[in-house]
């Protein structure tokens, strides 16, 4: 089972990272060191928030929930 999450700054209140993930424990959507430059410019700046989206779902429709946020949130 897979689940959905996103990052919001808190200095915007704006989401400004979609992910998914798959492990019991929601690791990924708390990891900070695999992230690129741009991620940790923004958690350089400011507390992020994780907000779990969707949870108990297949990778399958995980992956095409991220794509349709990404495009939602840009």
């Amino acid at each position: 089972m897979a689940y959905v999450y996103r990052h919001i700054r808190l200095d915007k209140n704006e989401v400004f990272y979609i992910g998914i993930g798959s492990e019991a424990n929601y690791n990924r959507s708390r990891d900070i060191v695999k992230r690129n430059k741009i991620w940790h410019n923004i958690h350089n700046k400011t507390e992020i928030r994780v907000d779990l989206v969707l949870d108990n779902i297949s990778w399958e429709e995980a992956k095409q929930k991220e794509i349709e946020f990404v495009k939602l949130y840009g």
